[in-house]
């Protein structure tokens, strides 16, 4: 389960330009994405009759009022009543929802080892959740942690080795970047996220050779890739070719994708007076 689409915090290595940098302004917020995933966690329809209405009951309290939804889960929890690990799993979406990331990461983590959760796919979802959780709290230690349990129960998971590389960027350890993206590509060769995730990594190391044949076999695959582009750009900046950054830069300002397209004005307008 793939639930980051925002450019990786690789793209802020102090060796990128202010185009690099610029990345992240242009990306789309994460956390309303990662609430996404969090929300399909457990179906209801499949959560036992038995406590089926209390479950549905505890997630209404908490996506109306979290706190009400967390001292619901709590006093279920302490109650030793049936359903433990959807009591967990409404917690961590209760913390979630008042905007505490980290927290709502521990308790998946704690939430991956229940009963009903161990040696099912849940445990690798809700380990790949709490990584990205931890990663987007600044907890990138305890992000690379999980995500390398979840890479223990799924190595042949492409994603897993993506969210992993994700992590070791914010770390600084583009070394450990570039070998998990190698192994996720190894997987799916065809992986655009991965080409323009390895070859950010590439440019904030200084290959930037390597980062240029990243950028622009993702944008053979996929054309429009606002991030592809923007790490073309960037590329093509770092070695002096002004007028391919420039062209990158206009097809990105073409796709009239809001954000995205007055990063790139912005970026534009730099280089003109650079020049």
């Amino acid at each position: 389960m793939r639930l980051f689409v925002c450019f990786p915090q690789v793209c802020l290595g102090q060796n990128l330009s202010p185009l690099g940098r610029g990345l992240l302004a242009a990306a789309v917020l994460c956390l309303p994405l990662l609430w996404s995933g969090v929300a399909r966690g457990f179906d209801p329809a499949e959560v036992p009759e038995d406590f089926r209405a209390t479950f549905v009951n505890c997630l209404s309290k908490a996506q109306a009022d979290p706190v009400a939804g967390r001292d619901y889960a709590r006093q279920w929890l302490d109650s030793g009543y049936a359903g433990m690990a959807y009591a967990q799993f409404c917690m961590a979406i209760s913390a979630f929802r008042a905007g505490e990331p980290e927290q709502a990461a521990d308790m998946l983590v704690a939430l991956s080892g229940f009963d009903r959760v161990r040696g099912t796919p849940d445990e690798v979802e809700f380990l790949a959740l709490a990584g990205e959780l931890f990663d987007s709290a600044g907890r990138y230690d305890a992000a690379v942690g999980a995500h390398s349990r979840a890479l223990d129960l799924a190595p042949g998971d492409p994603g897993h080795w993506i969210n992993r590389a994700l992590a070791r960027a914010s770390l600084g350890d583009f070394e450990g970047t570039i070998a998990d993206l190698d192994r996720a590509l190894g997987l799916d060769p065809g992986s655009v996220e991965a080409l323009v995730f390895r070859g950010s990594a590439y440019r904030a190391v200084g290959e930037l050779d390597r980062a240029t044949d990243d950028a622009l076999q993702a944008l053979l695959l996929e054309p429009d890739n606002l991030p592809g582009l923007w790490l073309a750009a960037d590329v093509a900046r770092a070695e002096g070719d002004a007028a391919s950054a420039r062209s990158f830069l206009q097809r990105i300002i073409a796709s009239e994708v809001a954000g995205w397209r007055d990063q790139a004005e912005a970026a534009l307008q730099d280089l003109n007076t650079l020049e």
